[in-house]
């Protein structure tokens, strides 16, 4: 068989990123594992031919990266053993899901670059995954609008950049263009890859995640200390007459949060939802205030994005809902998660936990996805079983929207319509000196 003929793609990317997923929409059939889990569903590499448009395309699966069942070193002995078997020329694909780019992909990048030598960048194109986390902006606009290493490693890669939905049909249509640029890397890079284990480039184009780790540590280390000193979590009773309930909609970027708040708004109040991190809207009887968060990234984000969110609530909102999107939950995330835990222990009888991506448990039921991982079912035992699960797309289920504002409400009344009010530290306060309990050191529920 002619070169021309024949495309040799190797998959890269970390545990839920939608790698294997892609795979199935090149390839046109579902071949490899893809569904909604808290844990690796590839383990080992997996090897799948189609013939497309004339041209017999092989698609190899490596496990993901931060995979929770072999260790990083395995998982690069994996991917190499990949680039080995395949006959000929080949060309990777990096699967990055849009919004989620963390220090885990920083770190992924930096060591495939190491193991893989400086040509790995030429050999590679990128996917971004979950455009609809997009929303309202176009794939230009986010590309454009990228700065620091992400827009680096666009830039390393040719800018040879592709989006696609794995949930939507109509993504099949960018799958020529995809292929097209695969072809044409593979088509420039004659010479096959050479193994390096140089580690003295690595800082031009990517931080070293060594260093992000030390500056993480010392910045959470000065936030919690800023708002232990400075804010105490206490509550205020107000009249039930006809008051609003605000709901503060935290979580990390690209999770589905203003998704969430958009369909909780209704078809009536999309018009509004780019204006203002408020938003307001009165659904089955329940005058409802939600009040976006900035998207957060990093641990030591976490603090700013509370401080921010609860300024625009004032006086204090009464419910705190943390948005987590189902298959995205990693060991990274749940650090996440357990630093918002530790900033808003003093809350968590208005805390409620929503999986946003409820259409990727397919057959699975919401029950059986949070037993799955012991860190997230004690989660959601630590916030009294208070949980719930939205598919954002589609818009005429408003069962599960009224089931949301149910749960909102009770939340309220519960707590007697108190609310969450911030309070400098005077005379009159003294630092609470009790360590909130961590996610992980949980052996059960907490009673609450």
């Amino acid at each position: 068989m002619e070169a021309q003929d024949k495309l040799q793609v190797v998959l890269l990317g970390t545990t839920g990123s939608g790698k294997s997923a892609s795979g199935n929409t090149i390839l046109g059939k579902k071949v490899f594992k893809s569904y909604a889990s808290t844990q690796s569903v590839t383990v080992s590499n997996q090897t799948e031919t189609a013939r497309i448009n004339g041209m017999e395309v092989t698609v190899v699966d490596t496990p993901g990266w931060h995979c929770t069942k072999i260790s990083e070193d395995e998982v690069m002995s994996q991917i190499k053993a990949a680039t080995a078997s395949l006959d000929g020329h080949y060309a990777f694909l990096m699967v990055i899901p849009i919004g989620s780019y963390t220090a885990k992909e920083m770190h992924m990048i930096s060591q495939l670059r190491k193991i893989l030598g400086d040509d790995f960048f030429t050999h590679t194109t990128i996917l971004f995954s979950f455009n609809d986390n997009l929303e309202s902006k176009s794939f230009d606009q986010f590309i454009t609008e990228e700065e620091g290493a992400l827009k680096s490693i666009i830039q390393c890669c040719g800018n040879r950049v592709h989006t696609w939905n794995n949930k939507d049909s109509s993504s099949v249509k960018n799958l020529n263009k995809l292929l097209e640029d695969i072809k044409e890397t593979q088509r420039m890079n004659e010479k096959p890859m050479e193994s390096s284990q140089s580690e003295k480039q690595d800082e031009k184009m990517i931080r070293k995640p060594e260093q992000d780790q030390v500056t993480s540590d010392e910045t959470i280390g000065h936030s919690d200390a800023h708002m232990k000193k400075h804010k105490k979590d206490t509550t205020e009773t107000m009249d039930k007459t006809n008051e609003e309930v605000r709901v503060v909609v935290l979580g990390m970027a690209g999770v589905g949060k203003t998704s969430t708040i958009t369909t909780l708004l209704g078809n009536d109040n999309k018009t509004e939802r780019s204006q203002s991190p408020i938003n307001k809207t009165r659904r089955s009887g329940i005058n409802l205030v939600l009040i976006d968060s900035p998207g957060i990234k990093e641990e030591t984000e976490v603090s700013d994005s509370i401080s921010q969110s609860l300024s625009y609530a004032a006086p204090g909102p009464h419910v705190i809902m943390i948005v987590i999107r189902v298959g995205q939950v990693t060991t990274e995330n749940i650090k996440i998660i357990d630093r918002i835990h530790a900033c808003l222990h003093k809350s968590r009888k208005h805390t409620i936990i929503l999986f946003s991506g409820k259409d990727d448990l397919e057959n699975k039921g919401i029950e059986e996805y949070i037993k799955e991982n012991p860190e997230i079912e004690n989660l959601v035992k630590l916030y009294g079983k208070r949980f719930h699960a939205l598919n954002n797309k589609d818009v005429n289920d408003q069962t599960q929207v009224n089931q949301l504002l149910e749960k909102i409400s009770a939340i309220y009344h519960e707590t007697d319509g108190h609310f969450i009010k911030e309070k400098r530290k005077g005379p009159d306060h003294t630092e609470e000196k009790k360590k909130p309990e961590k996610l992980n050191d949980l052996k059960g529920g907490l009673s609450i």
